[in-house]
């Protein structure tokens, strides 16, 4: 069964898919058609959100619910580690975004970056626990 973890990990990846295709249709008709100037300053969030909103979190949901499960409980780690690369990730994702819209303050950007990275390291603690091999276990 796929844990609830990796099922919103998913659907925010798909979300941010969704998105970054309208955002980037955007700009492609804005290259065709002048709609405004500011369609440009749309172009760092589009990648933001192709690459992490979309590409890294859908392999990360998509590893935290299909990596080999641990012999021991809890299979996959602590659950309460799984929402909190959850929340970590899409809370500094968002903020992320937001800097590179509205160019906010630089301690912001830090911080988004940041919580993004602390979510990266819990999930590969995660996921380095569960890199086990089954060949001596009785």
């Amino acid at each position: 069964m796929m844990p609830s973890q990796s099922i919103w990990m998913i659907r925010s990846s798909l979300l941010y898919l969704l998105l970054s295709v309208s955002v980037g249709t955007l700009i492609l008709i804005h290259k065709v058609i002048a709609v405004h100037p500011f369609i440009w300053a749309l172009l760092p969030a589009h990648y933001e959100m192709a690459i992490w909103g979309w590409v890294v979190q859908l392999a990360m949901g998509t590893a935290y619910w299909m990596f080999p499960k641990k012999l021991s409980e809890p299979r996959r780690g602590p659950g309460w580690a799984g929402w909190l690369v959850f929340g970590f990730y899409n809370f500094g994702l968002m903020l992320l975004v937001i800097t590179t819209l509205f160019q906010t303050h630089f301690f912001v950007s830090i911080a988004s970056r940041g919580l993004i990275l602390s979510s990266i390291l819990i999930f590969a603690i995660l996921m380095w626990q569960r890199i086990v091999t089954y060949r001596h276990h009785h």
